[in-house]
């Protein structure tokens, strides 16, 4: 039972810590398009592509860190079944 419990801690740090990917990535394609257009006087174009590519970037890690722990849900789902049904529940 501890060992599902660990598990079930693991899941949720991971969880939460998608949370921080996508404003992460805004903020890291906002400060390099900053500094671009400081740097080569193209105000706002670098700003706007950089903020443009940081958005794609986290709906991308996003997607992924959601659709992988989608897929453990799933797993650890299947193997709960499969021990129920072979009559040994608590594994």
């Amino acid at each position: 039972m501890k060992k599902t419990a660990a598990t079930g801690l693991k899941k949720m740090v991971a969880l939460s810590s998608v949370a921080l990917v996508l404003p992460s990535s805004i903020a890291v394609g906002f400060i390099i398009g900053y500094f671009l257009d400081r740097w080569l006087k193209t105000e706002p174009w670098m700003l706007l592509s950089w903020t443009v590519l940081g958005v794609i970037s986290g709906l991308l890690n996003l997607y992924r860190e959601i659709t992988r722990f989608l897929k453990e849900i799933e797993e650890d789902s299947e193997n709960l079944t499969q021990k129920v049904d072979s009559g040994h529940p608590e594994g």
